[in-house]
């Protein structure tokens, strides 16, 4: 039997689960039937603010995110440290565990963990990565595998094919096996194992607008060796994270189940690593017009609902000093690295009105769990069910 006491990372998130279970409205059936469940990879409110102000009305513009009609925070540290990374913050979003810092979707015992999106899959539901680093990278990866670290890529990318994702579509060409000069697949490579599954790979941005989206397509879409360029010095051959997010909606839109659909505006982080306002803007909109897309197609599909979220927030980034027109901005940031602040959520659809105040990270996928009718969730998984990249 196991011991609760002893594994504390185990016990909060299983109270947090039916605390959830009290508070989230009960409906006879499930009232979201697509989740677009949307990262912004180190998005302060600072950067959303920067943001807002880029825009040709400065500081009295509107993002799309501010749309949303219900908004809260999160609280996001990990289990070993009050600044998180990636890899434990997204394992909290995709599994409802609090974990060490660079474990994916597994305790810091070792102890594997499914994600709500595996979850999903199990009952039926399509499910989509979009992605604009490797698909490989932490956020990604936490939601599709297990591992005791996120330096172990390419096993990983060897798990993500087996769970047989329907949506595939970012960075990644060269853990994959594709050949750097043309990008066709080697012939032992990782893509030719994922075609011979059954999956239709593209590598640029025509294969992917130009592709006949037909039932059961699965889709593979790799368009960089690495991550993809932040937006303001994007390559004409790569899709924008608003295109990507657009085919992924039309793939996993198609099944009558419904569908979970995680998408990550990755750079907002990388660019907050280099203390880069001008790239980090340009992501954060990038990824905001995004949630414009997930945010119209809720609005034509009922039962669809949008969570907008970060992991962490990165550089300790602020506003200094600038007028409300936009066009003086001065900012400042405090280090290169992740900090503990808490960050923002946002929600539209049925259920949004779970997301508001202050919670736990963890609390965010059970309430959205709950909200699919998953109930049986967090979960963890026996030893015997998965092998765990170590």
């Amino acid at each position: 039997m196991m011991n609760l006491q002893k594994r504390p990372w185990i016990q909060v998130p299983l109270i947090l689960a039916v605390f959830v279970l009290l508070t989230v409205p009960a409906w006879a059936e499930p009232p979201v039937k697509n989740v677009i469940m949307m990262i912004g990879d180190g998005m302060g409110i600072n950067h959303i603010t920067a943001a807002r102000i880029s825009l040709e009305d400065g500081a009295y513009s509107q993002l799309n995110i501010d749309t949303m009609p219900y908004t809260g925070f999160s609280i996001n540290f990990s289990n070993n440290d009050l600044v998180t990374d990636s890899a434990a913050a997204a394992t909290a979003l995709a599994t409802g565990f609090r974990t060490d810092n660079k474990r994916l979707a597994t305790l810091p015992d070792g102890t594997p963990v499914k994600s709500i999106m595996l979850m999903a899959k199990e009952r039926g539901f399509s499910t989509g990565i979009v992605a604009t680093v490797k698909i490989t990278d932490a956020t990604p990866a936490a939601f599709l595998v297990q591992a005791d670290s996120r330096s172990f890529e390419k096993t990983i990318a060897e798990d993500i094919l087996k769970t047989e994702t329907d949506v595939l579509l970012g960075g990644g060409l060269d853990v994959f096996g594709a050949n750097p000069f043309t990008k066709e697949p080697r012939t032992r490579s990782l893509i030719n194992q994922a075609i011979q599954e059954g999956y239709t790979y593209v590598f640029d941005r025509d294969g992917l607008m130009n592709l006949e989206v037909t039932p059961d397509l699965k889709l593979l879409g790799l368009f960089m060796g690495g991550d993809m360029s932040f937006e303001i010095t994007r390559f004409n051959i790569e899709p924008t994270i608003t295109e990507m997010t657009k085919r992924a909606l039309e793939v996993v839109g198609q099944n009558p189940q419904g569908f979970f659909l995680m998408v990550e505006g990755s750079k907002i982080d990388r660019a907050s690593h280099s203390n880069t306002p001008a790239e980090m803007i340009g992501d954060l909109l990038a990824f905001d017009q995004a949630v414009g897309v997930a945010l119209d197609y809720a609005k034509t599909h009922p039962g669809t609902l949008v969570v907008v979220t970060a992991d962490h927030e990165t550089g300790g980034f602020g506003i200094t000093s600038g007028d409300p027109s936009g066009d003086v901005v001065n900012y400042g940031w405090l280090s290169t690295g992740h900090t503990g602040a808490m960050v923002p959520v946002y929600a539209y659809g049925p259920g949004a009105e779970c997301f508001t105040g202050t919670m736990q990270i963890t609390e965010i996928p059970v309430k959205i769990g709950k909200l699919m009718g998953i109930t049986d969730f967090p979960a963890i998984i026996e030893v015997d069910e998965v092998e765990v990249t170590n």
